[in-house]
């Protein structure tokens, strides 16, 4: 499917594809990590089941963020990744419904997802340990619990108030600056704790780097993300990323620093 190119939202049209009897899984972020727009979950995946399509949701971008009930959304699988919670890399999480995950074939064999081994069959261990296949990441499934726990701890609520406050403070004197330009919706109501953009005449590596030797770190390239670059006709892009422990300082401090990027690359701003 394909969103407008000014918007980053998805068309009727487009939404529509979902409708074909054909379509045998849906697939989809509930957040977009270069757009930062929030999808209405529930609706796609009550039209998907409409003709017994499969949905596959992508919380990475979402689950940090905001409170995310996947039984209340009534999504086959979601997915979502520790290192985005605070937690260490390496580690995520992924949830599906027991009668699908049932019906699977393991696709990693070994270790404690085997109940008995013979000389000329194997069975699988019960759910989940079927599809935990070799030594666990103990270490990180411990830093992942202790990191949900945390965040749960300051509150969905507080977390997307300054997220809201922060990247409003960004995107209103981003708009000021005629050399930098917005991927997506300019309004900060619609975007969830990130801002894509570019920077005229400089490319992306090039505004990390100089960013970074003032001490700020921000995100370029494809963001995993390579089809809907080309699909824009962007061949890389910025993102400016904030979270709850992030200032009012620290944003305006990044927009003073952004404002210079040009001049160190030749320009006279």
């Amino acid at each position: 499917m394909y969103v407008d190119k000014e918007t980053g939202r998805l068309p009727e049209e487009e939404l529509k594809k979902i409708d074909d009897p054909r379509v045998k899984i849906l697939a989809f972020a509930q957040v977009s990590n270069v757009l930062g727009l929030s999808i209405d979950a529930g609706a796609l995946i009550r039209r998907a089941h409409k003709h017994g399509a499969v949905v596959v949701l992508d919380g990475a971008q979402s689950t940090p963020h905001k409170k995310v009930d996947v039984q209340e959304l009534g999504c086959d699988f979601f997915a979502f990744s520790g290192h985005k919670m605070c937690s260490m890399g390496g580690i995520g999480v992924l949830y599906g419904r027991e009668e699908l995950l049932k019906d699977m074939e393991p696709f990693l064999l070994g270790g404690d997802m085997i109940e008995n081994v013979y000389e000329q069959e194997s069975t699988y261990a019960e759910l989940p340990a079927k599809f935990e296949a070799g030594t666990q990441y103990v270490e990180g499934a411990v830093g992942l619990v202790a990191a949900v726990r945390y965040i749960e701890g300051i509150g969905f609520d507080e977390i997307r108030a300054q997220e809201k406050k922060l990247v409003t403070r960004a995107i209103e004197s981003m708009k000021k600056l005629p050399f930098i330009h917005i991927v997506g919706s300019t309004d900060p109501e619609e975007k969830e704790g990130l801002v894509a953009f570019t920077v005229e005449g400089v490319h992306p590596h090039d505004v990390a780097q100089i960013l970074s030797n003032d001490g700020i770190c921000i995100r370029t390239g494809h963001h995993c993300a390579q089809p809907l670059h080309i699909y824009l006709g962007i061949n890389a892009t910025c993102r400016a990323s904030f979270y709850f422990y992030n200032t009012e300082e620290e944003v305006d401090y990044f927009l003073e620093k952004l404002k210079g990027v040009r001049k160190v690359m030749g320009y006279d701003d």
